[in-house]
């Protein structure tokens, strides 16, 4: 039977396997993988992962790197019935327990013995583990049916509270945003699509999964830092056709054709740009070099992935008349976003209201955290069905008159974007505060010439030896990169009101690096 749009991904991908095995699904610097050797290395995967007891509702730590090992962790976790746990490996070993810890996480994939014994030294967890290198299983069991409804992965994002919250993403979901961005960005099996994001950002899935349901490939590069000028021989050497960036590095890319303008590699049809607000003068410079088109993408974690989109038409980008925000654009098709007031009424056309999500977009919740998930994910009362929820995002927009498009305005809370990253500012403040020379502490984010920075003031006991370097080597050790303050100032207290509260302006100007 053929699939359908409803169909989970890893049974599309299977089936794509019997109707194209000798396609190239997967190549990367250590080799490339055939759709029949992609489904059979990830089913010996399964074969172990299911020996070992993992099944439908279990975490499996995706214990691998960028790349074949990757890929094949990923589908051979799926096809045990499991649901992969996405982690960034390069984080502090504490919060990697931390994080395991929350996903009652007992299993994990590897590439070899030597790999598996250095993540469970690292979590401090007897991990059951399954290998990626097994190039066949040895037996022909299927991969694991699974239910619309059923755990299909967990992806932390920061949390308010201080601690990371673990966001449960469900099959439907993910089928619903495959389908649709297939269809959005018009891939078909003779497409090359670059992997680019890191394996700890849901939009690697992004790339990877609509390639694999309609047939093409997914291409790693080895060096998902280099500069876009750096890249560009390595699009133009694998024919990539489709790119999914970061929109500050395609911004970057976008002002170095304009200082030294060249032809973009002719298999390139189409960039897809998101975690970030872009500029529309970046847009318009692109569009007028006659580069390929750009759709710029946004969503959360909490919506799988993507949400709306925004390519504009050359009328309408020719009406922006400065260097104004990228719209966010329309919902997806089966995405309802509603522009609301405090009342939870539809605010009217050129109104500010926060945006909320809803539809089969929608992540199940907060992976063991009701009471978190009755918070944020609330009845929906404009749904047709009972029962129905929508997210709330944080984010204020607006609807542009006439067009409808949704307009970015800002946040109704304290998260901010930093280098692609959501951050609470409420986690980084409980990290600094984790340290016990730390008595008092304020974050903001402060704007630097290559974005958005985090700074800390914080005051500290008297007679601490803690330097500013000091302190960020603490936190460096305990806590992702990302999370941890550019600045630090500390002070012998903080400045307050008579009332108590934090006085901002009396906050000493940060040396921002």
């Amino acid at each position: 039977m053929s699939p359908t749009e409803t169909t989970p991904v890893p049974l599309r991908i299977a089936h794509r396997a019997g109707l194209t095995p000798g396609a190239t699904a997967v190549r990367a610097p250590e080799g490339e993988l055939t759709y029949r050797q992609f489904d059979r290395r990830a089913r010996a995967v399964a074969e172990e992962l299911r020996a070992a007891g993992a099944g439908p509702e279990d975490t499996v730590l995706l214990g691998v790197r960028r790349g074949l090992h990757w890929a094949v962790g990923l589908l051979g976790i799926w096809y045990a019935g499991a649901a992969p746990l996405l982690v960034d490996l390069d984080a502090p070993d504490e919060r990697l327990r931390t994080l395991l810890r929350a996903a009652g996480t007992r299993h994990a994939v590897a590439p070899d013995t030597h790999a598996a014994a250095l993540l469970q030294r690292r979590t401090g967890s007897e991990l059951f583990w399954a290998s990626t290198t097994t190039a066949a299983p040895t037996s022909a069991a299927p991969p694991a049916a699974i239910a619309p409804g059923a755990l299909a992965y967990v992806l932390f994002t920061s949390g308010s509270t201080g601690q990371p919250k673990p966001v449960a993403v469900g099959h439907a979901g993910l089928a619903a945003q495959a389908a649709t961005l297939a269809e959005r960005y018009g891939l078909t099996g003779q497409d090359a699509v670059l992997q680019f994001a890191a394996p700890a950002f849901d939009v690697s899935l992004e790339e990877a999964l609509p390639t694999w349901c309609t047939g093409g490939a997914a291409v790693f590069v080895k060096d998902n830092v280099l500069s876009p000028a750096e890249l560009e021989p390595f699009l133009a050497a694998e024919r990539i056709s489709v790119v999914n960036l970061p929109t500050p590095y395609w911004s970057q890319w976008a002002k170095d054709l304009e200082r030294a303008p060249r032809p973009l590699p002719p298999s390139l049809r189409r960039v897809v740009i998101g975690s970030d607000a872009g500029r529309t003068a970046d847009l318009t410079r692109w569009t007028a070099a006659g580069h390929p088109p750009v759709i710029s993408c946004y969503g959360l974690t909490e919506s799988t992935i993507t949400a709306t989109s925004y390519e504009p038409a050359p009328a309408e980008l020719a009406r922006f008349t400065g260097d104004e925000l990228i719209p966010l654009g329309e919902p997806l098709a089966g995405v309802r976003a509603y522009v609301l007031d405090e009342e939870l009424r539809e605010a009217p056309p050129g109104a500010a209201g926060e945006l909320y999500l809803a539809g089969p977009c929608l992540a199940r919740g907060y992976h063991g955290r009701p009471g978190l998930t009755s918070e944020r994910f609330v009845a929906d009362p404009f749904a047709d069905t009972p029962g129905e929820r929508m997210y709330r995002t944080g984010d204020r927009v607006t609807r542009a008159p006439g067009s409808g498009s949704l307009v970015f305005l800002g946040r109704a809370d304290d998260q901010v974007k930093i280098r692609g990253h959501r951050v609470e500012l409420k986690e980084v403040e409980a990290v600094v505060a984790a340290h016990p020379d730390v008595v008092d502490v304020v974050v903001r984010a402060v704007a630097a010439a290559d974005g958005p920075q985090l700074a800390a003031w914080a005051a500290v006991t008297a007679g601490s030896p803690l330097t500013p370097d000091g302190l960020r080597r603490h936190l460096l050790a305990r806590t992702p990169r990302y999370l941890v303050p550019a600045v630090v100032t500390l002070m012998e207290r903080l400045p307050r009101t008579p009332g108590g509260k934090l006085d901002p302006k009396a906050l000493p100007a940060p040396a921002l690096r």
